[in-house]
C-alpha cells in the first residue's frame, strides 16, 4: 500500500509537471522609433527659393508625402551624355541647396542618380553612382557637411517613362535630390 501511494504521488507530480507552462518570455526591448521627417520652415524657404530660381527649366520641385523636398533635375540640364561632370544648371540648383543647408546639422540629403536602359547594366550602375557622387562633391565644396549627404545609383531600375522612345529615355536620365529634416 505504501508503495502504491508513493507511486501515485510520483505519477501525479509527473503529470502535473507536464501541464505546467513556462513563464512567458520577457517582453522584447523596445525598438527605437525612427524620427519622422518634419516639414520645416527651412525646407519651405528652400523650396520657394528653388522654385523661383528654376522656373521654366523643367526642374521638378515638390514636397513628398513623407515630408521631404524632392528636386528632379533632367539629364540634359545636369550632365553631358555618358558623363558625370556637373553642368552649370545643376550647379546653380546645388548652390541654392547648399545656401539653405550650410548650417543644417539635422538635415539629410540623398542624391540618386538614374540612367536610361541603353548601355550595359554595370556601365549604367557606375554612371548613375558617378553622377550622384558628382552632385554630392559639389555640395560639400560649397560647405554642406559631408556627413549629411548620401548617394545612390539606381541605373535604369526606376524609369519614369518608356525606354523604347528617345523622349522616354531622356526623362529617365536624371538626378533626384531628396532633402529632409528630422523632427
Amino acid at each position: 500500500m505504501k508503495h502504491f501511494v508513493i507511486t501515485a504521488v510520483a505519477a501525479a507530480t509527473w503529470l502535473l509537471a507536464g501541464c505546467a507552462t513556462d513563464a512567458p518570455p520577457p517582453p522584447a526591448p523596445a525598438q527605437p522609433v525612427a524620427e519622422a521627417n518634419t516639414w520645416t520652415a527651412r525646407l519651405a524657404t528652400l523650396k520657394a527659393a528653388l522654385e523661383a530660381s528654376t522656373a521654366g527649366t523643367g526642374v521638378v520641385i515638390e514636397q513628398t508625402a513623407d515630408n521631404r523636398l524632392r528636386v528632379v533635375m533632367p539629364n540634359e540640364r545636369s550632365f553631358d551624355v555618358g558623363r558625370a561632370n556637373v553642368k552649370r544648371d545643376l550647379a546653380q540648383v546645388l548652390d541654392k541647396i547648399a545656401e539653405g543647408l550650410r548650417s543644417a546639422t539635422r538635415a539629410n540629403i540623398l542624391i540618386v542618380g538614374h540612367t536610361d536602359s541603353t548601355g550595359g547594366d554595370s556601365q549604367n550602375e557606375r554612371l548613375s553612382v558617378a553622377r550622384a557622387d558628382g552632385a554630392r562633391d559639389h555640395l560639400v565644396t560649397r560647405g554642406v557637411l559631408s556627413s549629411i549627404v548620401q548617394t545612390e545609383g539606381r541605373a535604369a531600375r526606376e524609369p519614369l517613362a518608356d525606354n523604347n522612345t528617345a523622349a522616354g529615355r531622356a526623362q529617365n536620365r536624371r538626378v533626384e535630390i531628396f532633402v529632409s529634416e528630422k523632427g
